[in-house]
């Protein structure tokens, strides 16, 4: 098993009993709703280009809603990502909330996820569930936040989904229902030259 770097005591522990059917769902190319360190996200297995496809058709990308990779640890990210700047490297140890990084895209990633400046947004996972998530499907998720098509708020309740989002669902987590997380998504920052960049 991987050990975080940035471990955190609150990380380790097996999927609750309510949780377990997330990753057979993700495992067979499904889309699990559940809440993440910041905010309520769809989330696909990154490995399947079909399902990040259909992930996006739900829950479009916009200003307010990039999609992103999530890791389980730093180690597994670096796999993918193998020329991380030590700046940025530096930050994904330190950083104690949730934090995407605009990477250089890989050849592994998903095509419909890289932007115009050949790069993709990544993160460690922060929540313990989404965290385990990842380390047992033994890759990231792309994770989504659960708006859709021309919703503006952002889904910091589990009651501000929108129906349409809910029903597309293939397996709702039933966790952290009844709370608000945090009100923001992830601080975001990328690299200019060999400046960092905050977004």
């Amino acid at each position: 098993m991987n050990i975080r770097t940035n471990f955190t005591p609150t990380v380790h522990h097996q999927l609750p009993l309510r949780g377990t059917g997330a990753l057979s769902t993700v495992k067979s190319g499904g889309m699990v709703l559940l809440p993440t360190a910041n905010l309520w996200q769809m989330v696909v297995d990154a490995k399947r280009p079909s399902a990040v496809n259909q992930l996006l058709q739900i829950c479009p990308a916009n200003r307010r809603n990039q999609p992103e990779m999530i890791f389980a640890d730093r180690e597994t990210l670096v796999s993918w990502f193998p020329h991380i700047h030590p700046k940025l490297d530096t930050l994904f140890v330190y950083h104690g909330r949730a934090l995407t990084v605009r990477l250089r895209a890989s050849a592994q990633v998903p095509i419909s996820l890289i932007d115009k400046n050949d790069e993709v947004n990544v993160r460690l996972a922060m929540d313990s569930f989404c965290y385990r998530l990842c380390e047992d499907l033994e890759g990231p998720v792309v994770a989504s936040f659960a708006m859709g098509v021309g919703q503006q708020n952002l889904p910091t309740r589990f009651g501000q989904i929108n129906s349409d989002v809910l029903r597309r669902a293939d397996f709702t987590v039933m966790r952290r229902q009844k709370e608000t997380l945090a009100s923001r998504p992830a601080v975001r920052v990328r690299m200019d030259g060999d400046e960092l960049q905050f977004l």
